[in-house]
């Protein structure tokens, strides 16, 4: 059968009530993703005093990054910096490259360090145990700490002690804090570090109030049975919930296996309450949104500005303090799209960019000599318009500041005018123009201070913007609907957000800014009023989530509703090595549709060598990739058909942080070589790339849209008989590697690594070559054709799948072997691929164990049990006569409604309850988030497919 990367299927609707229940010990289950998120759990009464453990599975290839796996905080008020930082360090388990767990000590590491005051000196400054694997293989860790000899401090990999210090931490570890996994505080339950953050898979993770003998960590690092119920044990979480539990205001959290009830908060939307402004003799009352580290989005708006623009808001920011809390950036407004027709600043050559700041508005802090005194910092408004600063070596990094002084926590007005024609770019604070003090501009900068006239208000002059695109308030967005960062996410409030087409007068935006109804609502495009009427609560989403909406409350026919969510790690299933009371490893589930794909790494090189018959002169390559890999250029496909410099890069796609396409030695110089947008963000993401000889016309598509076109090759031939080699770049034909010392292959020494390494750390999966330029159009039919729905005729609906036997079909993997060194082209033209070491499969669909009380992949109930007979059959299957709940295990009951008060009182769940949350039969499209972006768009298009109207 057909295997797909990114699955829909056709399910049936679940009413959630909140009741999620742990799996039955018979899979790993799942794992959270962290990848440079902020998992926080405040105020945690309970936490450990004079002695504690933690322990958790942990799976990570990140080498660039101080991955910091627990962070406790207390909310200090001290006065003494030192103190405060101590405080905000009050236990912390940093850096999963040279592992340390401090407590309370002001600085992890410091050098010099002569009088031996940071936590690092306590271990000799010298690394003590890595956790990181460059294949993501799994580590053990547990880390304990007890008041007494001195603080001792004990580090156990894999149940191997690996550190035993005396750290002279001796103060009992206080209650109350902000306990937070996979970053650093730097403030209470915030003002975290990006390059502190952990990237990677974490499960199992447990808190003891005792110190942990390496005896008990031993017998019990790989069960899960009977854990629970050990004394000692202060929280537990398993991640095996990927439904979430449901709490108060909308958070969505993790459930706590101790029993103690310290479920993790994952999910915090913003939250709506009314509010009074004051300024001057006026008032305002109206609705408001607070943010901290959540949004308000729309990945797929229309009907934006093309041209000139307004937008107007009210904010309200935490007052300035000299503390990481006080001088944090704020995000208010991201409006993230392409540009359209020819971009002035690119030459000529590029006519189609993703700009992620197309519209951005923000808050933060610059000193400046220039402008202020260099050191005290000054609270600016930042503003760019059809901008994207990674793109063109920063030719289309367009941004205006003004020096506004907002350093209260006072409610402020802001709007913000641009005219296309000119490119004037206009502020008015709390209604009064302010003049620009900094501005950058196709790649120039300037600096001057509002007394002396300021800056150049214009920019991005003549650049068009589409007008559909992904809309989002208190993020900043790298990417479409994402890619956030919560080192500058909004911590504050915002109300009456307003979006206009046109460039308002600095008389009408005073005139209204207190004004509730609009008598002139001519151009406004989107409206924003947060009181209670305008927020809803949204459908269940596929994945069983309930979202609150905001409604769009402008005149506009082309409505932009927002919905409140909070940027979560991700649940994957886990595949860490955990085992039955008999020591058996947990059986691992399959695809039902035995779907799989490869995980690549520097250990590993995938290639055919002596390719026939590769294009020449017109070519497509697509593929499916997954990965959190941010320290690597990333090659997923590397082409070469000479030595360096010499056909070395034929056809090369790489950096997939920041996407480059090679052909034929063209790499576009400075002015025209990145593209502004990548894809290892944690998600699946679909990756195709035309070129045309005959006019160098590049495209690059990402997830069906059109993210960027470039030239190059203009007029060449590729060369056949070359060697492909898939997540390696080949410095010459099969080897030459740009790796870093210890990769698997002939490799370059590390003064050769013009670009660093530059190897794919990730999964891929559905690679094709193709003789032609595909349309739009058919790489989207392509990706419909790698989605997968059940209980739907195939022969019925045709949404145009990929035929092996395409005669524009030169080579395609679809990696369905799951096992074994070779990955067949199905095309049978012989271009299989050579797996030279040991590969690691990985299954990838929608997963499905029968018996582990999760309902998954093509099962219709999972009662926890694989026994026929009470309802839900041993294949997972509703029994004839039976309904089933969507509760979490499966209950089930006689269809006969007289036996189904018996069946609620024999499963202890009420019969309303068992009658609301039963399958409806209604079919809906589901998606598994652990498999791939199954965004608005595929919906979208498979309904397109189904109705005719995408050919």
């Amino acid at each position: 059968m057909r295997t797909y990367s990114c699955i829909i299927v056709a399910t049936a609707v679940t009413v959630h009530v909140g009741t999620v229940s742990t799996a039955a010990d018979k899979s790993p289950g799942h794992a959270l993703l962290l990848n440079n998120h902020a998992v926080v759990l405040k105020g945690f009464e309970g936490f450990a005093s004079d002695a504690v453990t933690f322990e958790a599975w942990l799976s990570s290839s990140d080498v660039c990054n101080a991955g910091t796996i627990l962070s406790y905080a207390l909310d200090s008020n001290s006065t003494n910096a030192q103190q405060r930082t101590a405080d905000f360090n009050h236990f912390a388990i940093f850096d999963a490259h040279r592992m340390i767990a401090c407590h309370a000590f002001t600085y992890f590491t410091l050098w010099p360090d002569p009088n031996k005051i940071s936590c690092y000196s306590k271990y000799g400054n010298h690394p003590v145990t890595s956790i990181l694997e460059r294949d993501g293989s799994w580590h053990h860790i547990a880390v304990t700490w007890t008041a007494a000899n001195h603080g001792t401090t004990k580090i156990y990999q894999d149940g191997l002690l690996m550190a035993q210090v005396e750290t002279g931490a001796t103060e009992p570890l206080q209650p109350g804090g902000a306990l937070m996994l996979g970053a650093d505080q730097d403030c209470y339950a915030g003002c975290t570090d990006s390059t502190q953050a952990y990237h990677g898979l974490m499960d199992e993770v447990r808190i003891w109030s005792v110190e942990r003998t390496q005896e008990q960590i031993l017998d019990n690092m790989r069960m899960r049975d009977g854990v629970a119920d050990q004394s000692g044990l202060v929280a537990y979480w398993t991640f095996d919930d990927p439904n979430m539990l449901e709490g108060t205001s909308g958070v969505w959290q993790a459930r706590d296996s101790s029993k103690n009830g310290h479920h993790l908060p994952l999910v915090t939307p913003p939250q709506q309450d009314m509010v009074t402004i004051h300024q001057g003799r006026q008032t305002y009352d109206t609705g408001m949104l607070s943010f901290s580290n959540n949004y308000a989005l729309n990945e797929a708006v229309g009907g934006m500005p093309e041209k000139d623009l307004t937008v107007e808001m009210w904010a309200r920011t935490p007052a300035y303090k000299r503390t990481a809390a006080g001088l944090q950036p704020s995000e208010l407004l991201s409006y993230a799209t392409h540009t359209t027709g020819a971009v002035p600043f690119s030459r000529g050559i590029t006519d189609h960019v993703f700009v992620d700041d197309a519209i951005l508005i923000e808050k933060y802090y610059v000193t400046d000599a220039k402008v202020g005194d260099g050191n005290t910092p000054l609270s600016t408004i930042g503003v760019s318009i059809n901008a994207n600063p990674r793109s063109n070596k920063g030719k289309l990094h367009h941004w205006i500041n003004f020096d506004v002084d907002w350093k209260d926590n006072e409610w402020h007005h802001l709007a913000v005018t641009w005219r296309f024609e000119t490119g004037k770019t206009e502020l008015l604070f709390d209604g009064v123009a302010n003049v620009p003090t900094w501005r950058g501009s196709a790649g120039r900068w300037q600096s001057k201070p509002a007394t002396e006239g300021g800056v150049d208000p214009n920019m991005a002059a003549g650049t068009l913007r589409l007008p559909n695109g992904s809309l989002v308030l208190g993020q900043n967005q790298e990417c479409y609907g994402g890619c956030f960062n919560p080192q500058s996410s909004l911590r504050g409030d915002l109300a009456d957000v307003r979006i206009w087409s046109k460039a308002l007068t600095q008389d009408a935006i005073r005139a209204n800014r207190f004004k509730a109804s609009l008598e002139d609502t001519d151009g406004l495009v989107a409206r924003y009023v947060f009181t209670a009427d305008n927020i809803q609560e949204g459908s269940t989403d596929a994945n069983g989530l309930r979202k609150k909406v905001v409604l769009d409350s402008s005149p506009s026919t082309m409505k932009k509703p927002l919905y409140l969510w909070s940027d979560m790690p991700r649940f994957e299933v886990s595949t860490a090595p955990l085992a039955d009371k008999q020591g058996q490893p947990l059986q691992l589930p399959d695809s039902p549709w035995l779907d799989h794909a490869l995980f690549l790494s520097d250990q590993q090189v995938l290639l055919a060598t002596n390719f026939q018959n590769f294009p020449s002169t017109a070519v497509t390559v697509e593929f499916w990739m997954w990965s959190v890999d941010n320290c690597n250029q990333g090659v997923p496909f590397s082409y070469a058909t000479g030595p360096y410099g010499d056909g070395d890069n034929s056809f090369l796609i790489y950096g997939y942080n920041n996407w480059m396409i090679d052909v034929m030695e063209e790499n576009g110089g400075y002015s025209d070589r990145d593209s502004g947008t990548g894809s290892a963000d944690g998600q699946w993401h679909h990756v195709a790339v035309t070129w045309a000889s005959q006019d160098g016309h590049t495209h690059l598509y990402l997830d069906g849209r059109k993210a960027w076109s470039t030239v190059r090759g203009k007029g060449k031939r590729i060369p056949s008989g070359g060697t492909l080699v898939i997540g390696r770049e080949q410095d010459c034909p099969g080897g030459c590697f740009d790796s870093r010392e210890g990769a698997a292959g002939q490799t370059q020494r590390t003064y050769q690594l013009e670009y660093g390494a530059q190897d794919f750390i990730g999964v891929m999966d559905e690679i094709r070559i193709w003789s032609t330029v595909r349309s739009q159009s058919q790489i989207q039919q392509g990706i419909a054709s790698d989605v997968k729905r059940t209980e739907v005729n195939e022969a019925d609906v045709d949404i145009g799948r990929i035929k092996h036997n395409d005669p524009d079909l030169v080579a395609y993997w679809t990696f369905e072997e799951g096992s074994g060194y070779l990955v067949k082209d199905v095309t049978g033209k012989g271009h299989d691929l050579h797996i030279q070491q040991a590969p690691q499969w990985r299954v990838v669909g929608p997963q499905q164990l029968c018996g582990n009380g999760l309902v998954e992949g093509l099962e219709h109930c999972d009662d926890g049990n694989t026994a026929s007979g009470d309802g839900c059959s041993s294949t997972c299957q509703i029994e004839e006569g039976f309904r089933c709940s969507g509760l979490q295990p499966s209950t089930c009951w006689p269809a006969d409604e007289s036996d189904a008060a018996t069946a609620a009182a024999q499963s202890g769940v009420s019969h309303d309850t068992l009658k609301s949350t039963f399958s409806l039969d209604i079919p809906q499209l589901a998606c598994w988030t652990h498999v791939c972006a199954c965004r608005t768009l595929w919906y979208l298009l498979l309904h397109a497919y189904q109705s005719g109207s995408l050919q």
